[in-house]
């Protein structure tokens, strides 16, 4: 089997699981990220953050830019300080008001808002294609990277962890729900899949972050009932609570997953081929 049709195996079984508990518990997942995209602000102009700096030095003064899967702005909104114009493509109503909220706040104006998936966003090219911790649950990733391809006119850039944000996450599953999770994939089969695609982009790591504590409990049992569809005052919400007595643990500045250990992104960019 080869790396393309593995990636899709891999998210559509995921995704199955997902579907499965949400159908068991009858789930609305009208807006996933509703409950904590106010966690994804940051500030436009901070200046203590590598994973950005890396970023910016890829883009030219006044270039054009496309944030696909952009969220908030964390990312969009600093590259607005540097380019002429940057599009956000993003499906979430919490998120674009984030995003809203944020630039004004901020002042920056040369960001606006395709509210879509990427595979049905309609938008026109840019000089830089960006798309940060969006492919992980990308079951048909090749039509997904070759429509990146065709929107940017010099340079696609793609963010991933080594391992799926939402791994930290799937420990609590079995205690939950009874059977062990399968976790996304993310950066190294995403290498392969491009390779197998013919694109060879290159590869800057950078250094292990620990993943985001939660502020505190209640935000805790707010997320992790969230992301995995946990109906309150349910049977599952008390196997949750019982599971979060267990593996979570106090720390400075919020509560974490205990034994989580830090984790290396990479940032994988390429100039599109023409022709």
């Amino acid at each position: 089997m080869g790396a393309i049709e593995t990636w899709k195996e891999r998210v559509e079984a995921h995704h199955a699981q997902s579907e499965a508990v949400m159908a068991a518990a009858a789930w609305s997942d009208d807006d996933f990220w509703q409950p904590y995209a106010r966690f994804f602000r940051l500030d436009p102009r901070r200046q203590d953050d590598p994973v950005l700096d890396v970023l910016l030095s890829m883009i030219e003064p006044e270039c054009s830019a496309l944030d696909v899967g952009g969220g908030a702005g964390r990312m969009a909104l600093p590259m607005a300080l540097k380019c002429t114009h940057v599009n956000v493509v993003e499906p979430s109503d919490s998120m674009i008001e984030q995003l809203r909220e944020s630039s004004m706040e901020s002042g920056i104006e040369n960001v606006s808002v395709t509210q879509a998936s990427w595979e049905d966003a309609k938008v026109k090219a840019a000089d830089v294609v960006l798309c940060a911790h969006v492919v992980y649950g990308v079951a048909d990733i090749e039509p997904f990277v070759r429509k990146l391809e065709a929107h940017a006119n010099s340079l696609v850039v793609l963010l991933a962890f080594i391992e799926s944000p939402m791994n930290r996450i799937s420990r609590f599953w079995k205690p939950v729900h009874g059977e062990e999770r399968i976790d996304m994939p993310a950066l190294p089969e995403l290498v392969n899949a491009l390779w197998e695609m013919g694109i060879y982009p290159d590869v800057q790591m950078l250094a292990p972050v620990l993943p985001d504590k939660f502020e505190d409990r209640e935000v805790a049992l707010t997320q992790l009932r969230n992301r995995l569809y946990v109906p309150s005052g349910s049977a599952e919400e008390a196997r949750l609570r019982a599971a979060m007595d267990e593996l979570l643990e106090d720390v400075d500045g919020g509560v974490t997953v205990k034994g989580i250990a830090p984790v290396r992104q990479g940032y994988l960019s390429w100039m599109p081929e023409r022709g």
